[in-house]
């Protein structure tokens, strides 16, 4: 009884002094918003984006820089800085990766990364709370600063825990915010439960509180896809200030290089002589990976040679490889991990087929490859893949239909070449990049242009292209039915 009260005693005050720091986080905040206050803040081209995908360590070990080095638009904005707010939330980084005060660390001469931690020192371990508010308010003082002193033009979130970052920072700064929305989560959590930052907010009525907040309050709000657009409108988002944009400038450029022209890779797995399905998949249960294990099983029951490699890594690692030796297959799935992006674009080119359950640009990569395509017909797919045109889509957790479709492709090799030819031409005509360039630079003139509490702006551009410019990117899901 003695040690429960000790552990909820410290929990009180864990909970007493974390307060306590954001309260005088706060005021130093609101100091420096009142002492600029006399003056108009001038808003260079310049762009400073709260992102919590990737880490800096991932995107190296990824050769994925290109990431964060696409922000600056071809030269639009001469300075960008990308920020990861909590290093240390997420499996894979480093040892002690999260613990610290917020790291700077110049990419070039226009891009700086900069990484802030979820946990302030390591001596206040048992003080969870606290650790992570003193990290937090480190990173928020710093990059209030750099808002500030250099003339940053626009910041940009998500809806979630970045978003609010961006939005204390643009309203202290009176800078315009943008949020950009990759995934629709209300999608995702009816499918399979997940929330979009569950060690932050542990309850889906504090994520969908959060969402609606930040975006009925940004300045803009951009959306990748049709069924993206919806979530946001669901979710506060007013349509005035609703535009779409491609993301085409997030693919590495070596996924436009010709497939032919690619290296071979060298025959790492011993599948050189056998049919090859490629999965290119974080491994998580919103992304549904087990269903390639269960179509590919099924598919060998007509091609007993096929095998699949596996590429990404994931909190459900462990689960699908016990799934490979329940189906017996343990010898034909190969799962790679995180590899680079130039290893995928090989890999991608010299496989036989590419299954995508749920994908985000990876369907993009996909179709730059010259490799025959299989997908569901969910979320956005079918704005670039069209059935019996580009690839075939069959309904969503059909692991049946995904196991027919498999085998029609390594069976008709003439088909699976026209696919494949006609897919690489939709994406490339898809992506214009000089069109699509335009438009996020238009967006960007709309939000430096405009003055907070000034007159409303017109409403934002929606950029326009072929089919719809890519309008895609991330982790939506379709209906919650299943039948694997």
């Amino acid at each position: 009884m003695k040690a429960r009260g000790s552990v909820l005693a410290l929990r009180a005050a864990d909970v007493v002094l974390s307060g306590t720091a954001a309260s005088v986080g706060a005021g130093v905040l609101l100091a420096r918003k009142l002492r600029r206050a006399a003056t108009v803040p001038t808003l260079h081209p310049r762009l400073l984006v709260i992102n919590a995908t990737y880490s800096l360590s991932v995107l190296r070990a990824r050769q994925s820089e290109h990431f964060a080095t696409h922000r600056d638009l071809a030269g639009y904005f001469d300075r960008v800085w990308s920020v990861h707010p909590l290093v240390g939330a997420h499996p894979g980084e480093p040892p002690g990766a999260g613990v610290g005060a917020p790291t700077v660390t110049p990419l070039n001469d226009v891009h700086t990364m900069i990484e802030g931690k979820t946990r302030r020192f390591d001596g206040l371990a048992r003080l969870p709370y606290l650790n992570f508010t003193l990290a937090q308010l480190e990173l928020v003082l710093l990059l209030d600063r750099i808002v500030d002193r250099q003339g940053v033009g626009i910041v940009r979130g998500d809806p979630y825990y970045s978003g609010l970052l961006a939005l204390l920072l643009g309203r202290s700064n009176r800078r315009p915010v943008e949020l950009r929305i990759i995934a629709d989560h209300d999608a995702i959590y009816d499918s399979v439960g997940a929330l979009a930052h569950p060690r932050l907010f542990h309850r889906r009525a504090v994520e969908q509180r959060v969402t609606r907040y930040t975006l009925s309050h940004a300045d803009s709000v951009v959306a990748g896809s049709a069924d993206i657009r919806s979530f946001a409108l669901r979710n506060g988002a007013r349509s005035d200030r609703l535009a779409y944009a491609g993301n085409w400038s997030m693919i590495n450029p070596i996924h436009l290089s010709e497939p032919r022209e690619r290296q071979p890779l060298e025959d790492e797995f011993g599948l050189c002589a056998r049919p090859i399905v490629v999965c290119v998949s974080r491994l998580e249960r919103m992304k549904h990976p087990e269903d390639v294990i269960i179509s590919v099983a099924k598919a060998q029951a007509r091609h007993p040679h096929l095998a699949a490699v596996i590429v990404g890594d994931g909190a459900m690692r462990r689960e699908l490889e016990e799934l490979c030796e329940e189906l017996g297959v343990q010898d034909d799935v190969v799962f790679a991990g995180d590899r680079d992006q130039r290893w995928i674009a090989r890999l991608l080119a010299q496989s036989t087929v590419i299954a995508a359950p749920l994908a985000g640009l990876a369907l993009v990569e996909s179709a730059l490859s010259g490799t025959p395509i299989v997908a569901y017909d969910v979320d956005w797919h079918s704005e670039l893949i069209r059935n019996g045109q580009e690839g075939i889509l069959v309904p969503y957790r059909d692991c049946e239909a995904l196991a027919a479709a498999i085998c029609a492709l390594v069976e008709d090799q003439e088909e699976a070449s026209r696919l494949a030819d006609a897919a690489r031409g939709a994406a490339l005509e898809t992506m214009q990049p000089e069109k699509l360039l335009a438009d996020e630079r238009s967006l960007a003139d709309a939000l430096l242009a405009r003055r907070l509490g000034g007159p409303e702006p017109g409403r934002l551009g929606q950029p326009s292209g072929h089919r719809v410019a890519l309008r895609s990117q991330g982790d939506g899901v379709g209906p919650a039915g299943t039948r694997c």
